[in-house]
């Protein structure tokens, strides 16, 4: 019997509805294919330790969160909701956090008394960077005695030391350093940060490490100001485990152009990338015909002199080219050509995901079961973008979202829509609550079993009843009926013949000769003569009529 591995990502996705409601109290509001996205495509590529599978450790959490809030271009401001959250499930961990939440780390001791201020303790999982260099205790030997180290060897896989940014604190200047004079002779050209490992083996696009830069080797860095001496951009490529997550981890461009536009747009952005970087992209996560379609959009968008779309080769080919131009990201002349490039390739990107207007594809949109209404509003906000030209958040296309989001909505959800008053009047955001209350006050498993039960006990105590009534319909008939055949019974019994009476005006029977008795049928005599007749016949069948009458009673 198998086992399934669980993650903090697919943990945090199993209680979606618990990210959600505590997004909502902290004030913010969470996408499931963005969070997912963030966690195994983008925040790894912070360099900070952050895995593919989420974690609980708050010293990941907040050195990514540090990277989220940078107020300067390299800062994230759209994922800032993402991270506070997810901040938030380690902080004030929920039941089904609890178990796998990491417990703070303790301070470590100091080694030895240091003569200066040292900085705070420091996790030995996820190192920080301190203030100042670690002082060793004074010594009379040459050699300094090797302090207890807190950091990582330099084969570990957890995380990288820096961000991309250049570190907060300023390097103490070289006569601030302890007067050791064997320790200036045996180490006089060692930056401050020599106690750093090195290069760690983490894969992706690894953009914090700084190293001394050796006499004749150069490294390959993203263009990021102060990744090099003098502030200069140095250049580093995509990473091919970088492209082969994006490419495996995604859908492709034909089957959700949306999702795979926005993560190009998060790369664009956050990595900068060069001229042959976002050719090396294209080329990972579309296909040829998808690339020509995206370029020749893309080449739509260029603006001439007056400020709008320009049909001029020349103006085209200068703005986007489709060889390789010269551009030097470390100009700024080079940079602009860079950013209105990147530009260029969003709105082509954009542009081109764009299907034919097929409406009947939005109409198929309809809200599951168990889907709540602000989760399928959002669907239904994906199909307006993939299969219309319309933008649904737009004021012309207002109506038909609102109408659509009733007409597609679950039964009963429809139907208490439609009771509103003054419908005209609520905007999308008002219904999208109302049809939020009806959700959470949807009637349980139990409850809706219970109903069943109770209309299904009705309908078969009315079939019971109405059997009933038929059958006592059927008693009376027969009744009724054998009420006749006992008065006819006892017509023969008393002389009459069936459909014969002695009262006048009743049916009479065959008529009889002169010299025939109307009573015995024989001849020589008259009925008042008849030996055969009874002395009152006439009181006779007035009592048998009698007991007729209290039979058919």
């Amino acid at each position: 019997m198998g086992q399934t591995i669980t993650t903090p990502l697919s943990l945090t996705l199993g209680h979606w509805r618990d990210i959600q409601t505590r997004a909502n109290n902290l004030s913010v509001e969470v996408k499931r294919r963005k969070w997912q996205a963030l966690c195994t495509s983008e925040w790894p590529t912070f360099n900070v330790g952050w895995p593919r599978d989420g974690t609980f450790n708050i010293n990941v959490i907040l050195q990514v969160k540090d990277r989220v809030f940078n107020r300067g271009p390299q800062g994230h401001p759209d994922q800032v909701p993402y991270i506070v959250v997810w901040e938030s499930l380690v902080e004030d961990p929920p039941p089904w956090v609890s178990p796998f939440a990491h417990p703070k780390p303790k301070p470590l001791p100091d080694p030895a008394p240091s003569p200066t201020p040292s900085a705070p303790p420091i996790s030995p999982l996820v190192p920080l960077c301190p203030t100042e260099p670690p002082r060793p205790p004074p010594s009379s030997s040459s050699r300094r005695p090797k302090p207890k180290t807190v950091l990582p060897p330099e084969d570990s896989p957890l995380i990288d030391l820096l961000t991309e940014a250049p570190p907060p604190y300023q390097a103490p200047p070289p006569q601030a350093q302890a007067p050791d004079s064997s320790d200036t002779e045996e180490e006089p050209d060692s930056p401050p940060d020599e106690r750093r490992p090195s290069t760690s083996p983490v894969v992706g696009r690894l953009r914090g490490r700084r190293e001394p830069i050796q006499e004749g080797s150069s490294k390959l860095l993203p263009p990021r100001q102060g990744a090099g001496p003098g502030n200069q951009l140095q250049y580093w490529p995509f990473s091919a485990s970088d492209l082969y997550n994006w490419k495996f981890h995604n859908p492709s461009f034909s089957q959700d152009p949306v999702a795979l536009t926005a993560l190009i747009e998060s790369i664009l952005i956050t990595h900068q990338p060069t001229w042959d970087d976002c050719q090396q992209l294209l080329q990972t996560l579309l296909t040829t015909e998808e690339r020509q379609k995206v370029f020749l959009e893309a080449r739509k968008n260029v603006l001439g002199d007056d400020g709008r779309p320009t049909q001029l080769p020349n103006v085209i080919d200068a703005a986007f080219p489709l060889t390789r131009p010269e551009w030097n990201f470390n100009t700024a002349e080079g940079r602009i050509h860079l950013n209105l490039y990147r530009q260029l390739l969003i709105a082509g990107l954009h542009n081109a995901g764009r299907r034919p207007t097929n409406l009947a594809q939005v109409r198929q949109v309809t809200q599951g079961p168990e889907e709540s209404p602000s989760a399928f509003l959002e669907r239904l906000k994906e199909a307006y973008h993939r299969y219309t030209p319309f933008d649904p958040d737009s004021d012309e296309q207002r109506g038909n979202v609102f109408m659509a989001f009733i007409c597609q909505s679950a039964s009963d959800i429809r139907n208490k829509l439609q009771r509103l008053e003054n419908l005209q009047d609520f905007s999308l955001q008002d219904l999208l609550k109302e049809a939020e209350k009806i959700y959470h006050k949807r009637e349980t498993q139990e409850e809706k079993a219970e109903r069943l039960r109770k209309l299904q006990e009705a309908k078969e105590e009315k079939l019971r009843k109405e059997a009933e009534e038929k059958e006592e319909k059927r008693e009376r008939k027969r009744n009724k009926e054998l009420s006749k055949i006992l008065a006819a019974v006892g017509q023969s019994s008393q002389g009459l013949q069936p459909g014969k009476t002695d009262r006048k005006g009743d049916t009479r029977g065959p008529r009889v000769d002169r010299d025939q008795c109307a009573y015995c049928k024989e001849r020589g005599h008259w009925v008042k003569d008849c030996p055969k007749r009874p002395r009152n016949p006439k009181g006779s069948a007035r009592q048998v009529s009698r007991l007729m009458a209290l039979d058919e009673d």
